[in-house]
């Protein structure tokens, strides 16, 4: 581990330091893990990170003490550990974990460890073993209900940092607007066209490949188009693989964190998530169930600035589409089928909505 303190692959970690890091999170008292073995959760699932299910022993029963964990280490994969890095993804959400959930009520895992080292981008995040639930499927979608759920996940967030999202205490949260974000995204919309449309551009319609020279100079517009909507803290990578199921029961990983529009999550969620169909049929159903749940905090959103805004995040996660299915390792076939996923349902709701006659001329 070199001078790490905290392991930063599953082959590193020992029982000696789970039982300190258990201590530390109030989990076990006087019990010591004696044993622990690590097996791979996921294929095709994380792409900036690897998932491994630790099993524990103890040399004593405790009350409470986890028989189970999940831990997130940092890809090896030398790009996509890149990409991960340029966005402070993981700093982002240790600092979710760390300073953000105990002051919401938000449907999250319980963390048990969170460290990242800034420079390397060594990480570790442990997390309660949530193996009982379903893990969503992207590449088979959800339907109309399941959304309304997701919404409600994120919709705490969301709330606390309404209009005021400066007051949010984790240092690396991007700004939409910030020249990190937009020159970040404006490279990988410009390295990723030409690849993503290779790959997938049987799933584009022919308006939407002939608008590559006016998309890509416009890409800085959009992240100022987006800053000019009422700002939040928002997850920012809302998608069904970052998402655990049960029968009363719903979780939401991977919080990325960033400053921008509400509806960017909602936007990610519907236009890339949500069955094509289920999208169609129920888009301005779940745009109100959004807007009524926000309403419960205090907050008056109207449904001409809710749809307004939307747009607006349809044509700005659309730049994701193009990023993931041009620039990172899909690993696999399953992570190429989401990928495809990714970019015929955004495609396909940039066409309901007309939503190229935002670009500027």
């Amino acid at each position: 581990m070199g001078s790490r303190s905290y392991p930063t692959s599953p082959a590193e970690v020992t029982p000696e330091w789970l039982t300190g890091a258990l201590r530390a999170a109030g989990a076990i008292t006087d019990a010591n893990v004696t044993s622990v073995s690590t097996t791979p959760v996921g294929e095709g699932i994380g792409m900036l990170g690897v998932l491994c299910r630790i099993a524990i022993e103890y040399d004593r029963q405790e009350d409470g003490a986890p028989q189970s964990l999940v831990a997130k280490f940092a890809t090896p994969v030398e790009g996509n550990r890149a990409v991960a890095m340029a966005y402070h993804m993981y700093e982002r959400e240790a600092g979710f974990y760390t300073q953000v959930l105990p002051q919401i009520d938000a449907a999250a895992p319980k963390c048990y460890a969170a460290e990242v080292e800034p420079v390397s981008g060594d990480c570790i995040i442990v997390l309660e073993d949530l193996s009982h639930l379903t893990t969503g499927d992207q590449v088979a979608g959800c339907d109309a209900e399941t959304a309304k759920q997701i919404i409600d996940a994120f919709v705490p967030l969301h709330a606390k940092y309404w209009g005021h999202p400066e007051d949010m205490t984790v240092e690396t949260v991007p700004r939409i607007d910030g020249e990190t974000q937009s020159a970040g995204i404006t490279a990988g919309c410009a390295a990723g066209w030409d690849p993503c449309m290779a790959l997938f551009g049987h799933v584009v319609p022919e308006e939407i490949k002939s608008a590559k020279d006016r998309f890509l100079p416009a890409v800085p517009e959009i992240h100022k188009m987006v800053g000019r909507r009422t700002q939040t803290i928002v997850h920012g990578d809302v998608r069904l693989d970052n998402l655990m199921f049960g029968d009363d029961q719903i979780v939401l990983l991977d919080w990325a964190l960033s400053v921008s529009t509400g509806l960017q999550d909602v936007a990610y969620l519907l236009s890339q998530n949500v069955q094509l169909d289920e999208r169609k049929a129920h888009e301005a159903e779940l745009l109100e169930h959004y807007r009524t749940r926000l309403a419960k905090y205090g907050i008056d959103y109207s449904a001409e600035q809710i749809l307004d805004d939307y747009k607006v995040g349809v044509l700005y996660t659309f730049c994701y589409a193009i990023v993931i299915g041009g620039t990172l390792d899909p690993a696999n076939e399953r992570g190429a089928a989401f990928m495809e996923q990714m970019v015929e349902r955004s495609a396909a709701t940039m066409m309901d909505h007309d939503i190229l006659g935002l670009l500027p001329a």
